[in-house]
């Protein structure tokens, strides 16, 4: 806290002072921390704030991701409890949301941006899922018989999350659960790493061929358990985004990505390519971040090659059916993007303020060791 000192007779100057100065910020009972001014990052439409927060490393767990254009969501750790905390950048304030005894894992927030999932677990053979409003309510309970999890969300329907729990012995079960009812109900795929196709398909990617050649892409009806084959070859990945879906192929003669975004609805098309980067044993499939139910913020490398051949800077850019922005050139690292798509979170902890219009970085979230 600023620490000020004025003469007794000064009260009217010191009343004046208070409407120059910059509000402070409200931080969580948790931390110990410098609050630094609040800086500010120019956009192409307006003044975008970018806060600078301290937190120590004990108290710190992970940042979720963006509720709103203004509010961002954070996991933090207090005497024995875990924490679910949001910082509006606006007000400068934090809200809790909900707090825990148990260990949380992870969070993530549907792309509706009122629902929250959180994996939590206090041992290394079970988990929970809670399904919460982001008021704060918990409106869901799920329990599993192991800790190690992997979930898709469906992007439309929050009540529909497809699961895969794994064990010691590598082996592994898969569940859909669906939220209106309250089924949860197992299924049998080949892959554990399905994805949400519609309501009532889930993607299924087939790496029976070598895994530099893509897999194929089949559909598993979740109603009848039946399997069918899609004209979809040589994919690497598949994006549902909820009214448009991203396909991206390999190409491995030419050593290329080829994208395809189409519209749901409409079937308004747009297609590019970019040069393929790969680990040796595997592609590296390239870091995207989904802002709205038709567009997205992607990297995409300037050169092919191996990953740990190159160190040139990649380039970020927005993309929808109708085409693609791009902002400039970056080193890649994963980004959560807001919903307007005017700024990203990047790096592991999301530590990393960077505004796409101008394209411009800095840090915002400073952890104490």
């Amino acid at each position: 806290m600023k620490k000020i000192v004025f003469l007794i007779f000064c009260v009217i100057l010191l009343q004046a002072c208070k409407e120059k100065e910059q509000p402070s910020v409200e931080t969580p009972d948790d931390v110990s921390q410098q609050q630094t001014p609040v800086k500010e990052v120019q956009n192409e439409s307006n003044e975008t704030k970018m806060p600078s927060i301290h937190l120590e490393r004990s108290k710190f767990h992970s940042v979720v991701g963006w509720l709103s254009d203004d509010e961002i969501l954070f996991v933090l750790v207090d005497k024995g409890h875990w924490i679910l905390k949001s910082y509006s950048i606006s007000k400068e304030e934090w809200k809790e949301i909900y707090r825990t005894n148990v260990p949380i894992i992870q969070g993530k927030i549907h792309p509706n941006k009122e629902m929250i999932l959180l994996h939590t677990s206090n041992n290394s053979s079970s988990a929970e899922v809670q399904l919460l409003h982001k008021s704060g309510v918990v409106e869901q309970s799920l329990s599993f018989e192991s800790a190690e999890l992997y979930m898709d969300w469906h992007p439309t329907n929050s009540n529909l999350i497809v699961f895969s729990t794994f064990y010691e012995d590598w082996t592994y079960n898969a569940f859909v659960y669906e939220g209106s009812t309250q089924e949860l109900k197992a299924i049998d795929v080949e892959n554990p790493f399905v994805k949400w196709f519609d309501e009532e398909n889930l993607m299924v990617f087939d790496w029976s061929g070598s895994s530099l050649d893509g897999s194929s892409l089949k559909l598993y009806s979740t109603a009848d358990h039946e399997i069918q084959d899609t004209k979809w070859e040589h994919i690497i990945d598949v994006q549902n985004f909820g009214e448009s879906m991203l396909y991206i192929q390999v190409d491995e003669e030419k050593m290329e990505f080829k994208y395809h975004l189409e519209d749901k609805n409409s079937g308004e098309m747009f297609e590019w390519v970019s040069p393929a980067v790969s680990n040796y044993s595997e592609w590296v499939i390239p870091t995207i971040s989904i802002t709205s139910p038709n567009s997205f913020i992607a990297f995409q490398s300037k050169k092919a090659g191996n990953m740990d051949e190159t160190n040139e800077k990649s380039i970020i850019a927005g993309y929808t059916v109708k085409g693609e922005e791009l902002f400039g050139d970056i080193n890649e690292r994963p980004i959560d993007c807001s919903p307007s798509g005017k700024v990203c979170l990047g790096g592991h902890e999301k530590e990393q303020w960077i505004s796409l219009k101008p394209l411009k970085e800095a840090k915002w979230l400073n952890i104490i060791e």
